[in-house]
């Protein structure tokens, strides 16, 4: 056993994704067939239902269906006080699907993958959408070389080494680390095809008061039908939306 997971509440992992499998609908969300997707004893399935019931967290329908509850929203509202959820960032998303036509994205890093936070999708009818709260493991896309171009190498390469072999369907470790080479060198970086050979992304870091970042900004969308001259105007036009809310987010000094 490692040293993480000795730490770590075996039962609480386990209700944990049960909270996620009712969320993102993975499954038939019954306890019954909850505990069959997620391989958990059936007995400690209905503990785990009737007590995130008790606390309001999840309701109980007609046939034993479960769904999100209320008793979630005080979580849910501190959550929304993040600094990647104010308003301005919201606005620059919209602006820049707008102008771009492709989709936009806010994403934050959650251990070895990074989260969908906020999305304007493409109204095209032949685009590529993204879904808030998708999860991406880091070796993926420019949002992952963003977040990953903050690292020292060794936790880089521990990441890379971890990786699921899905990550490499159509790139190779290599490709990753030339991604976050150009974003530390240059404060973007662009995906044409890594994570799919039809998708490009092209993220920038979003930075608090203090210069960490925070989150990531992408465009992206289908690699058909958009030159490399549009590709190399969306860049520029990411660097200086992200330039802007980085200045709107500084901290002011105190003399």
């Amino acid at each position: 056993m490692s040293k993480t997971n000795a730490y770590q509440i075996p039962v609480l992992q386990k209700a944990i994704r049960v909270l996620h499998a009712i969320a993102d609908r993975s499954c038939e969300p019954t306890g019954a067939a909850l505990a069959r997707t997620l391989k958990i004893a059936p007995a400690t399935g209905y503990r785990i239902i009737q007590t995130f019931a008790q606390a309001r967290w999840i309701n109980l329908r007609d046939g034993g269906r479960c769904e999100l509850g209320l008793g979630l929203l005080p979580i849910a509202l501190g959550v929304q006080q993040h600094e990647l959820l104010r308003q301005q960032v919201a606005d620059t998303l919209e602006e820049l699907t707008a102008t771009t036509g492709i989709t936009s994205k806010v994403s934050a890093r959650d251990g070895d993958e990074a989260v969908t936070l906020l999305r304007v999708n493409s109204a095209e009818p032949m685009s590529l959408a993204v879904q808030a709260g998708a999860r991406f493991h880091l070796a993926f896309g420019s949002s992952g070389a963003v977040f990953l171009s903050t690292l020292d190498d060794t936790e880089v390469e521990r990441i890379l080494r971890d990786a699921p072999p899905v990550c490499w369907q159509h790139q190779k470790p290599d490709d990753v680390r030339h991604r976050l080479c150009e974003a530390r060198r240059q404060g973007l970086a662009a995906d044409l095809g890594g994570f799919r050979p039809d998708i490009f992304g092209l993220s920038v870091p979003l930075l608090d008061g203090d210069g960490r970042i925070q989150g990531a900004l992408t465009l992206t969308g289908l690699l058909h039908g958009h030159s490399d001259a549009q590709i190399q105007s969306w860049r520029r036009l990411l660097v200086k939306k992200a330039a802007q809310l980085n200045r709107f987010r500084k901290t002011p000094r105190v003399a």
